[in-house]
C-alpha cells in the first residue's frame, strides 16, 4: 500500500484495504495522511520536500527513512512503488493523490500504462483501477462507471450488466467511454485483447 501526498479517501473507505496489506510506505508527504489513518508506514519515501515538520520521521529507523534529493528523475509515488517492488511486493495500492496539480494527476494515470500497473488507485474521488483480463464489480443501478483503452494496443472487450455494452467495441489510445452506468447490480467486462482503464466514482449513489 502506497500513500502518497494529495487529497485521500476518508478512512473507513480504505481501512479494509489497509488491513490487509503486508507492507505500507508513505511516499513524501502522504505520512501526514498515514499518520492520520492512525497506521506507522514500514517505510517513508522521497525528497521530503511536502512534510511540514521534519519531526514526523523521528522514531524511525535509518533503514525505514529514503531520502532522495530534490532534483531527481522519478516522482515520490514512483520510488515508493520501487521500494515495495524491491521489498517483495507483487500487488500495489496507491491511496491519496487526488486534488492539487495536473500534472501529478496525468503522473499518476500514466502509471497504468506500464507493464506492471499498481492494482488500484484510490483517490479522494474515486478509484482507479487496469483491466488486464476480467473483473466483476458491484454496484447500484444507474451508478456511473468510465473506460478508456491502455498502451498502444487496440483494446477489444465483452460486457455484461452495463447500459452501455462495450461488446464489439474497438478502442485505441485516445478513445474513452464516459459515464457508463450499471444497468445491473453486477457487471462483467472481459478483456480480448489490449487492456482498460476503468474508473469508478468513490461513494456514488
Amino acid at each position: 500500500m502506497i500513500i502518497t501526498a494529495g487529497e485521500a479517501p476518508p478512512a473507513e473507505a480504505v481501512g479494509q484495504w489497509l488491513a490487509g496489506a503486508a507492507l505500507v510506505i508513505a511516499a513524501d508527504a502522504g505520512l501526514h495522511t498515514a499518520n492520520a489513518y492512525g497506521v506507522r508506514p514500514g517505510f517513508v519515501v522521497g525528497d521530503f520536500d511536502s512534510i511540514a515538520d521534519d519531526g514526523l520521521l523521528v522514531g524511525y529507523d535509518e533503514e525505514q527513512i529514503r531520502r532522495f534529493p530534490r532534483d531527481k528523475d522519478h516522482t515520490d509515488t514512483e520510488l515508493a512503488l520501487r521500494v515495495a517492488r524491491d521489498e517483495g511486493c507483487d500487488e500495489l495500492i496507491i491511496i491519496g493523490g487526488g486534488g492539487g496539480r495536473i500534472d501529478h494527476l496525468l503522473g499518476l494515470v500514466a502509471l497504468f500504462e506500464r507493464p506492471d500497473p499498481p492494482r488500484a488507485w484510490i483517490s479522494d474521488t474515486g478509484i482507479v483501477s487496469a483491466i488486464l483480463d476480467r473483473t466483476t464489480e458491484h454496484g447500484r443501478v444507474g451508478e456511473r462507471i468510465s473506460f478508456a483503452p491502455l498502451g498502444s494496443v487496440a483494446c477489444r472487450m465483452e460486457s455484461r450488466g452495463l447500459r452501455w455494452p462495450l461488446d464489439g467495441l474497438t478502442w485505441r489510445r485516445g478513445d474513452l467511454g464516459i459515464s457508463n452506468e450499471f444497468a445491473e447490480r453486477e457487471v462483467r467486462v472481459t478483456i480480448r485483447s489490449g487492456r482498460l482503464l476503468m474508473i469508478r466514482t468513490l461513494g456514488a449513489p
